[in-house]
């Protein structure tokens, strides 16, 4: 029986492939302290609910919110790990050069998604801003949790495009 593929993504060694790395260190722990942040004020409405029916209105647009902005600070880091998804059957026995030059391509089309999805972010936080759209319930301008959206996305999409040149240079582990 053969082992799995294991891939796992030395540290950078370029010296902007280690700024991206911190870039997307700090970003992750802005989502991690989120997310605690998120939970506790989840917890807390819950109780209130239970014990005095007073519940934190608003705790659903707060949650969503949040969730949106750690997600996406989430995944330039998953990218530089090299941990988003991928589907290596057809690749697994293949030539280290082969799946390197499948990685790049693949790190070329997400650097590009994110950068796509970075400028539509910017374009929908100026027209939330414009219209002055709010949440429903906290009536919260719906931009502030949308202006995070455009960095993380473009750092997502400059961490993509590193790893797309580590993967074709075979700089990296998993070619």
């Amino acid at each position: 029986m053969k082992d799995p593929v294991v891939q796992v993504a030395p540290p950078p060694v370029h010296p902007f492939g280690h700024v991206l790395d911190c870039l997307s260190r700090i970003l992750a722990l802005i989502g991690g302290l989120l997310l605690v942040a998120i939970t506790l004020m989840t917890t807390y409405s819950i109780f209130m609910r239970s014990l005095f029916d007073e519940p934190l209105l608003g705790d659903v647009e707060l949650v969503q919110m949040g969730c949106g902005i750690a997600i996406v600070f989430f995944l330039p880091l998953c990218q530089m790990r090299r941990g988003n998804v991928i589907v290596d059957v057809f690749t697994l026995n293949a030539p280290a050069k082969m799946r390197g030059l499948l990685d790049a391509i693949g790190g070329l089309l997400m650097g590009c998604a994110g950068a796509l999805i970075a400028w539509r972010s910017v374009a929908g936080t100026m027209d939330a801003y414009g219209s002055g759209e709010e949440s429903i319930i906290m009536a919260l301008p719906v931009w502030w949790a949308m202006l995070p959206f455009a960095p993380g996305f473009a750092l997502l999409a400059l961490v993509s495009l590193y790893t797309a040149w580590e993967d074709f240079t075979g700089r990296s582990v998993t070619s």
